[in-house]
């Protein structure tokens, strides 16, 4: 009798453990409630913000640079960079990327500030580096080792991010924005285990993810393991017969198409 008593016990902490877990999931995914589901306390945000930046390599790092252009340095106080380890065309581009950004604030001519400097102007900027998720010509059955361990530098990345925040040190980053490459899923993953375990409240780290100009009628790997899993919470497209292609498809709107957003 004791140990019907003991199955009983145990396998009613199972349950409650497993749809507490279920429950906690469908609470943070962002295809759940859509983009606006968890606000900021502060809603709408009055106060500088700190942005994740993720620079793929090659042709991402290229458009990311055009998405940033009208970025404004005085809202994102805190920028944020994440590059793949070796890429240090990514990391060069992280510093073009703000004197662009830079320069619309305190004029062409002026000095750009350093990583790691604050400014009261223009604010703070600073690079993260990541292990690589995949490299070129990887075999795929090696992917998930190297992914793992790249997800595991997303989760210090971000966690060294919070830490070493110049708005409100100690939380997490407000957006996360990326475009494509396969760090992108580690570093969006990383937020939503972090928010899953109560690590890091649920209305942080809003990720925004913006298809490549190049994918004109398919989704790239990227893209298809984001959408398809309800991993973000904006998608955008840059071409109307891909929006069109994938919103037909559902009854509700998949994906966001507002024109080509890269020059």
């Amino acid at each position: 009798m004791a140990e019907i008593s003991a199955l009983r016990l145990l396998v009613a902490a199972i349950i409650v453990a497993v749809t507490t877990a279920f429950l906690r999931l469908v609470y943070i995914l962002p295809a759940t409630w859509g983009s606006h589901k968890h606000p900021h306390p502060e809603y709408p945000r009055t106060t500088p913000a700190h942005m994740v930046v993720v620079l793929g390599s090659g042709g991402h790092t290229a458009e990311m640079q055009s998405l940033m252009r009208d970025i404004d340095p005085r809202k994102y106080m805190h920028r944020t960079y994440i590059v793949s380890s070796g890429d240090d065309f990514s990391s060069n581009k992280a510093f073009e990327i703000e004197k662009e950004i830079q320069s619309k604030c305190t004029g062409k001519g002026t000095t750009t500030t350093i990583k790691g400097k604050n400014d009261l102007v223009v604010g703070f900027w600073d690079i993260k580096v990541v292990p690589r998720a995949r490299k070129i010509h990887q075999p795929l059955y090696t992917t998930i080792f190297s992914s793992a361990w790249c997800l595991i530098g997303c989760f210090r990345a971000l966690v060294e991010a919070a830490r070493d925040s110049t708005i409100s040190p100690g939380e997490y980053p407000d957006i996360i924005i990326t475009n494509g490459p396969a760090t992108a899923v580690m570093v969006i993953l990383a937020s939503l285990v972090l928010k899953f375990l109560g690590v890091a409240p649920a209305w942080s780290m809003n990720s925004v993810y913006v298809e490549s100009w190049a994918r004109i009628k398919t989704l790239s790997l990227s893209g298809k393991v984001l959408l398809n899993l309800g991993l973000c919470d904006q998608f955008i497209v840059q071409w109307e017969i891909l929006a069109k292609s994938i919103n037909g498809r559902s009854r509700w709107k998949q994906v966001e198409w507002y024109g080509f957003l890269v020059e």
